[in-house]
């Protein structure tokens, strides 16, 4: 082990930093998140990580400088509030000023973007693993060039000396080097400490005479690391030194004792050389393709192609007629550069040969066709640093997380790719990622699609609706997808098919003839591996054409179209449509996927009437709306229940409520003292009728009800209390003349009454 580590420290002081290349770093606001680019002027080896105050972004190659005078043109410090380079190490630092995260790609060779955006960064991601330090101990005297090839290792000599003349005195023995390493002290685990006050130097001195003592700190800050990683897997046991109880010789200082290291078995304990990077290795912890082997960009010669179809397919069999090894493998990567994935399997077929890469070759093939892959190389891995997680995405149509993908690698590899690939390959990759939620690198693969396109196809059309759609802007890919579908070709059944999709989303028709064409179109890919895509489109094109019996006959094949053809039944289905698919039985829960249209149903069934049935959906919801959750105790007849829910809620709805529910309960009054609030005279005024309070109604009412009452209640009415004095007894005649009277003033006032009470709203349906 002491051995391996003394060779890791010879190769990392023998790397002699670059040529210094100013590279420039602007920066820009793009709605909710901050964008850096660094643009270096070539391909480069980089890593990302977590810092105390941000990130820093660290190459592999030292002594690139950046120009840092334009980062802040165009944007703030209220994401990005810092930015500036470590000294040592050259790291470009990124200071954070929010709750944000940073997100780096590759968007082509040579070209970095660093994304800072809002809130918690995905689930695993790598950028979120603490940086280690690049930071260095300063020298006591200034450092030289690294030596370029590897120093002489003298081996020690065996310890047992030869024996002194027994004459010559022994020689005193030396107080301890007062430049012995101390491991612990003024160690700080801040870099910026370290470098600020470095500490003291190794006894040990690996230089040659005459050369400046070499710079040891990445030596001591993998051990340390190393250590403390031992200790906490249990495999190193560590310890401060102790001071010697009774020293050998009077008078000398207390010696220290050996530290005790038990080392035991660490399968995973790796050391590498600074810089180096980790094996790759897939999620199942199988080891990544390499990119050699998967840079189709190498595979064919520049100019055009018809003329390298005889120098690339020649020469195929050798002597015996025997295939040839490698000019079959140059024939079938020159077909899989030029997306023949058919062509290229006839020809391992056609000349077996040992070849290291055909399972690899075979896989490529069948994902260039579009085909499913029974023996998938490049299963798992997606997380790879690598060109295999771009064709891992590819072989998978499972929806993955955006932490389970390595998006940086894959648009490297993307925007590497030919054009002709790129346009091949690129819907299929656009899906993969609006599949994942992450607009952002779904833009970014278009815009590597659109990089030299003249005129995109239908293909490109179709994959342009996608990201319209995703975007926020669903009229314009609905009248793209329209003009595809009035085109014939054969794109047009997956234009439909999404166009239907879309328009079923948004609870828009879809016409007879659509859903004749989807049916069509279904019937045709039975049995292939989009049939379940037509289906799905099929299930809601009933849906929004009004046919739910036949949507709800074909849901329980295409369970996820569940969603849509609820929201669709509770928009937009006739009453007995609801009946037949949404009527619960007692102690029946509504189903997982309708859910989420709870609410709507729930209104239909309590317009309806049907309380208990809006009770059933309601429950599901996990904050009903008040007024709605009102309506549903009211039609149960609780009326108490009901003004309860609705004790903070305002405006006409709720007072009708209100109203309602006093009336339940037969409180006219408060319900009187409402209408009154609300303006509404003939309304209050009938309310107080029905309590029979005329004294209240002659003196307060409405006109048309004082007159009533008033004459319901006689001339004592109108006197309210007053002195009058006492009138002689009427005759006869007089009495009848005072009934006549009576009998027309109430005349009068009923047909006051009749003439203000409004005509009920007479249903249009």
């Amino acid at each position: 082990m002491i051995l391996r580590l003394i060779v890791a420290l010879w190769l990392s002081l023998s790397v002699t930093p670059a040529q210094a290349e100013a590279v420039r770093v602007s920066g820009g606001e793009h709605g909710d998140f901050t964008r850096l680019v660094i643009e270096y002027p070539g391909p480069v080896e980089w890593k990302v990580g977590r810092t105390a105050d941000g990130y820093a972004l660290r190459l592999t190659e030292a002594g690139v400088s950046y120009d840092l005078s334009k980062a802040f043109d165009l944007i703030g410090k209220d994401r990005l509030a810092g930015l500036w380079v470590e000294p040592d190490s050259g790291a470009l630092h990124l200071g954070i000023g929010c709750a944000c995260f940073a997100i780096p790609f590759e968007f082509r060779p040579g070209t970095l973007v660093i994304d800072i955006r809002p809130g918690a960064p995905p689930k695993g991601s790598s950028f979120e693993e603490p940086l280690e330090s690049g930071g260095e101990v300063a020298l006591t005297q200034p450092p030289v060039p690294r030596p370029a090839s590897k120093p002489e290792i003298v081996a020690p000599e065996p310890t047992t000396a030869p024996p002194e003349p027994e004459a010559a005195p022994p020689e005193p023995q030396t107080a301890p080097s007062a430049e012995t390493y101390d491991w612990t002290a003024g160690f700080s685990t801040n870099p910026q400490d370290r470098a600020d006050s470095p500490g003291p130097q190794l006894a040990l001195d690996l230089s040659k005479p005459g050369e400046a003592k070499p710079d040891l700190e990445p030596l001591r800050q993998s051990l340390i690391e190393e250590l403390s990683r031992g200790a906490s897997q249990g495999i190193v046991d560590m310890a401060k030194p102790r001071k010697s109880p009774e020293p050998e010789t009077a008078g000398a200082e207390a010696a220290d004792e050996s530290v005790d290291l038990r080392l035991g078995e660490a399968p995973n304990l790796v050391i590498r050389q600074k810089g180096e990077k980790p094996e790759a290795l897939s999620a199942k912890g199988v080891e990544c393709v390499e990119d050699e082997k998967l840079n189709l960009a190498e595979w064919a010669e520049e100019g055009p192609i018809a003329e390298q179809f005889g120098p690339k397919l020649s020469g195929l069999t050798g002597e015996f007629d025997r295939p040839d090894p490698e000019a079959v493998g140059r024939a079938v990567r020159f077909y899989l550069n030029l997306g023949f994935g058919a062509e290229a399997r006839s020809i391992l077929r056609a000349f077996p040969t040992e070849q290291e890469d055909e399972a690899v070759w075979l896989s490529m093939a069948r994902i260039l066709d579009g085909e499913e892959d029974p023996d998938p190389v490049f299963s798992g891995m997606a997380a790879c640093d690598t060109s295999a997680a771009l064709w891992a995405v590819l072989a998978d149509p499972e929806v993955l997380t955006v932490g389970q993908v390595e998006k940086a690698a894959i648009l490297r590899a993307f925007s590497a790719l030919p054009i002709y690939l790129r346009q091949q390959l690129g819907p299929t990759m656009v899906d993969r990622f609006l599949a994942m939620k992450d607009f952002v690198t779904a833009t970014a693969l278009r815009d590597a699609v659109l990089r030299g396109t003249s005129e995109p196809g239908p293909e490109i059309e179709l994959m342009e609706a996608a990201i319209e759609k995703a975007s926020g802007s669903p009229a314009a890919s609905e009248a793209r997808l329209e003009e595809l579908t009035s085109q014939s070709g054969p794109t047009t059944p997956a234009a439909l098919s999404a166009l239907v999709i879309q328009l079923a989303e948004h609870g828009q028709a879809v016409s007879f003839a659509q859903v004749q064409a989807m049916e069509e179109y279904s019937k045709e890919r039975e049995g292939s591996e989009d049939h379940a895509k037509f289906h799905f489109a099929l299930t809601l094109a009933y849906g929004a054409s009004g046919d739910f019996e036949k949507a709800f006959d074909l849901l329980p094949e295409v369970p996820e179209a569940g969603a849509v053809l609820w929201q669709l039944l509770g928009q937009g289905g006739r009453d007995e449509d609801l009946l037949d698919h949404a009527a619960l039985d007692v102690g029946e829960d509504p189903p997982v996927a309708a859910r989420e249209a709870a609410t709507l149903i729930a209104q239909r069934m309590i317009t309806l009437g049907l309380a208990d049935q809006a009770a059933r959906w309601l429950a599901v919801e996990p904050e009903p709306p008040k007024l709605l959750a009102a309506r549903v105790a009211l039609g149960q007849g609780r009326a108490e229940a009901a003004l309860e829910l609705m004790a903070e809620e305002e405006g006409k709805s709720a007072d009708d409520l209100r109203i309602a529910a006093y009336q339940a309960l037969g409180d006219e009054t408060s319900a009187a003292a409402l209408y009154a609030t609300r303006d509404m005279p003939e309304e209050a005024g009938s309310a107080m009728s029905r309590t029979r309070d005329w004294q209240r109604l002659a003196s307060d009412g409405p006109e048309v009800w004082k007159a009533a009452a008033r004459n319901l209640l006689g001339s004592d009415a109108s006197s309210e209390g007053a002195d009058v004095e006492a009138a002689p007894p009427a005759g006869p005649l007089e009495e009848s003349r005072r009934l006549i009277d009576d009998s027309v003033a109430t005349r009068e006032a009923l047909s006051a009454l009749l003439m203000a009470v409004k005509s009920p709203d007479i249903p249009t349906q």
